[in-house]
């Protein structure tokens, strides 16, 4: 069918129409019965938002701006949102814009935690943000205290005293380095010119640590040899015991004859046994408390002098015969010049005294706990020519200790500083 020119023109005349009116309403957010639900959000301003600016969640459009009205609480703005769609209550509204200067919106952001969603007008509390005025009275606000800080330091720098301070702690810093680089310089020389001295030092220290196995174990064995691994305790115990079971039987024989004995001088006898098998009885039991708290600690150390370059090493063997009594039985410069120690002590872990022979001569002692892990003793001895010793533990762990002694502390020309280490055992 052939159509004539004037048909053809209005057909496409039509087409343009409804294609125009189809982007007059879609680009203009129109709406013939709006679809869906509302949702009140209450703002204290919204700065150029208008009526079909769209409503997005996340990012996603889900609806527009159907109406804004002043309300007595703020600006109440009414979304509505396409069907469907469920806002999750606690939800954040905001009004933000595309870009700078681009078109507002409404951007809802969902929350951490979901309790639910909104129902059809339902009011929520929109969050306001920073207008552009805002920021830019906070960004003079910001100029200005900057300004204020430029010209404070300004006024610093400027004063002469400042930069002549300024200038000799630069100077000062280049000293410092140069004599830092002098130093590095002289301990590179140094390390270099001893490391022969440095490699004897090592073996020293891997000789000592031989030696020092070694004694270790002959103490051990020493030990062994005493307590029989104990063996001597035991026995000593069985002793007591058999003594209190005789007393007791004495005793219990000497009851049941009581009433039988008629005879004066028989029952005196009888009588004088009676008391003294309790008696033997009383002092077998406190013999066996004290045997059961009974306790021995051995120990041993090397100690260094570095100023005459000899090792010394000691050992002694502590017997703890209640919780307060004990005595200390030792020997000190093994193999050189060996000096008994015996001493009796009385006290708890935090403070001791002790009295006996120190380095074999009469003397007397005390030992201190400065904290957990640090240990004090001081000893003084010989009546006819008094010396001092100090001496310090540290505890590295429940048995072996870093120890520094100086003895003669008294006498600045015998004066001899130790260091080294005890292990007990």
């Amino acid at each position: 069918m052939n159509l004539s020119t004037e048909a053809k023109v209005g057909s496409v005349s039509v087409i343009a129409f409804i294609l125009l009116a189809y982007m007059i309403i879609h680009l203009g957010n129109f709406t013939f019965g709006d679809k869906g639900y509302q949702v009140q959000a209450v703002f204290g301003q919204v700065d150029g938002l208008r009526p079909g600016n769209i409503v997005r969640y996340a990012g996603v459009d889900i609806g527009h701006v159907t109406d804004i009205r002043v309300a007595p609480e703020g600006v109440q703005v009414t979304l509505t949102i396409k069907p469907g769609v469920k806002i999750p209550v606690g939800s954040t509204f905001r009004v933000g814009s595309d870009g700078l200067v681009g078109e507002k919106h409404i951007n809802i952001s969902p929350p951490s935690q979901n309790s639910g969603f909104l129902a059809p007008n339902d009011i929520v509390r929109g969050e306001d943000i920073q207008g552009l005025d805002q920021i830019i009275a906070s960004s003079d606000r910001v100029l200005v205290e900057i300004h204020e800080l430029v010209k404070s330091l300004n006024e610093i720098l400027g004063d002469d005293k400042v930069k002549a301070a300024m200038k000799e702690s630069i100077l000062n810093a280049k000293e410092i380095t140069n004599n830092l680089n002098v130093m590095s310089a002289a301990l590179a020389r140094m390390a270099q010119n001893n490391e022969g001295n440095v490699n004897a030092m090592m073996s020293n220290l891997n000789a000592m640590s031989a030696t020092l196995r070694d004694v270790t174990q002959r103490v051990d064995v020493m030990l062994a040899g005493v307590d029989n691994d104990g063996q001597t305790v035991r026995d000593l115990r069985e002793t007591i015991e058999n003594i209190k079971n005789t007393s007791s039987r004495i005793e219990k024989m000497a009851a049941a004859l009581d009433g039988v004995v008629t005879d004066p001088e028989t029952a005196k006898n009888l009588k004088e046994t009676l008391k003294n098998a309790r008696s033997v009885s009383e002092k077998a039991n406190k013999m066996l408390s004290r045997v059961d708290s009974i306790s021995t600690k051995a120990g041993f150390e090397v100690l260094y002098d570095n100023k005459t370059g000899k090792y010394r090493s000691n050992a002694d063997l502590r017997i703890n015969t209640s919780p307060e009594d004990f005595a200390v039985i030792g020997v000190t410069g093994i193999g050189e010049g060996s000096k008994g120690n015996f001493q009796i002590g009385k006290g708890s872990e935090e403070f001791a005294g002790r009295a006996g022979m120190i380095d074999s001569k009469l003397g007397i002692g005390a030992d201190a706990a400065l904290g957990k892990q640090l240990k004090l003793s001081v000893d003084v001895y010989d009546p006819n020519d008094v010396r001092v010793k100090l001496r310090t533990q540290y505890q590295l762990n429940p048995n072996t200790f870093i120890v520094g002694q100086t003895d003669n502390i008294n006498k600045s020309s015998e004066k001899a500083t130790y260091i080294g280490v005890r292990q007990n055992f």
